[in-house]
């Protein structure tokens, strides 16, 4: 909704395609909603403070709004309407964001307890991906999750069995001083015990104390977050030029997965598609590498095949970041390797269920498979003192086979 309200209609965009309506707003209406939303998120809003940001958790949606004198013509909005029912990888795959494989290799690096982080632009579709992330987290492990905006399904994952905390704080832009800052919230999740922490966004002086975290290894299982950025060069030189963390210290990020808005084949239609999954290398850095230097790319989008496909680094096993949570679980490379395909045929499989009947690839189905995946891994390995994956997907798979027949 663009200022001025009278001249201009509002927007709509459903699946990533605009919408122009007959619908025009008074300036009474968009007055009276102004004054409801800053009552509601008891944050300032005027000239000298001059945008807002909330959620309107009764409906599910993330609201912004801009005034004088950021918006000469008056107040203008966006209301960004949070899915449903929380997004899951087989439901991304089934959307073509992803491939089965890329889903097993997520799975595998969140498992591992890699520190992630999930980039892209506005609209990208990072916040989903993220939930999705969150339901690959076995749930023996609590999770603290730091948000300025509330837009994880935490309430949803509660109820489904996850050790969730959430902890809002304040707005990136605008917030009330007696909100928490970004900073503050995460020295106390640091101190909450080992935990698997979540950030909604990293964008502040919060990731000068989140390194600090990462690099002695105090944050627990593992840290998953967003940030703004087209690439993984765009990653790096916002945290190390823009957020001032010295080079060395960005080492502690395992891994980057970068979102776009694609335009296949050149059209105006834009599809929500994961085009990069890429390592952080080890060995030697210089004092200040170049960007091209230091990540290592693990799958890659091909724009003629509208999906991600796998590097030579993943095919023949030479994944650094595969490689080191295969000494840390006491697998072999191939095994590694092979535990990656089972995961990606699991998703595969539960995604074809999916899209028969759309409820099997919804969080609680989901939650239910991964729970039973986790199940046989632990019986594999007490009944036969190790894990063959093989054995593991078989079991899986007859199980899964009867849980579709008796839930259709």
């Amino acid at each position: 909704m663009n200022a001025p309200s009278d001249i201009n209609p509002v927007h709509i965009v459903v699946d990533g395609e605009e919408c122009l309506s007959n619908i025009f707003l008074s300036q009474d209406d968009i007055d009276s909603m102004i004054t409801r939303f800053r009552a509601i998120s008891g944050r300032p809003f005027g000239e000298a403070s001059p945008v807002l940001d909330m959620d309107l958790s009764e409906f599910r949606t993330r609201v912004s709004v801009i005034g004088n004198p950021l918006s000469a013509g008056g107040l203008a909005y966006a209301f960004r309407k949070h899915a449903k029912n929380p997004w899951t990888l087989p439901k991304l795959i089934n959307m073509g964001s992803m491939t089965p494989l890329a889903a097993g290799l997520l799975s595998f690096l969140i498992d591992g307890q890699s520190s992630i982080l999930v980039a892209g632009g506005v609209g990208s579709g990072k916040t989903s991906l993220l939930a999705a992330m969150l339901l690959e987290i076995p749930q023996k492990y609590r999770i603290l999750t730091i948000e300025d905006t509330p837009e994880l399904p935490l309430e949803i994952l509660q109820r489904l069995g996850w050790k969730i905390q959430g902890m809002n704080t304040k707005s990136a832009v605008g917030g009330a001083d007696a909100e928490i800052r970004p900073e503050t919230a995460l020295r106390a999740a640091l101190r909450m015990g080992n935990s698997t922490l979540i950030l909604g966004e990293v964008r502040g002086p919060e990731v000068k104390v989140l390194y600090e975290a990462m690099q002695v290894g105090t944050s627990g299982n593992s840290v998953i977050g967003t940030i703004h950025g087209a690439s993984t060069r765009a990653v790096y030189e916002r945290i190390v030029n823009s957020l001032g963390v010295p080079a060395a210290s960005f080492r502690a990020t395992d891994a980057v997965v970068v979102c776009q808005n694609v335009r296949i084949s050149g059209t105006m239609g834009k599809k929500k598609r994961i085009v990069q999954i890429a390592e952080v290398t080890g060995g030697d850095w210089d004092e200040r590498p170049d960007a091209d230097d230091i990540f290592n790319d693990i799958m890659l989008f091909d724009a003629a095949q509208d999906k991600i496909i796998a590097t030579d680094l993943l095919d023949k096993g030479q994944a650094e970041l595969v490689n080191k949570i295969a000494h840390k679980w006491g697998l072999s490379v191939d095994e590694a390797s092979l535990n990656i395909k089972v995961r990606a045929m699991i998703k595969e499989t539960i995604a074809e269920a999916g899209k028969e009947h759309h409820g099997f690839a919804e969080a609680d189905m989901v939650a239910v498979a991964n729970n039973m995946f986790w199940f046989y891994m632990e019986k594999e390995r007490n009944d036969a003192g190790k894990v063959d994956l093989q054995v593991v997907f078989d079991r899986w798979n007859g199980w899964y086979r009867d849980f579709v027949d008796k839930n259709k």
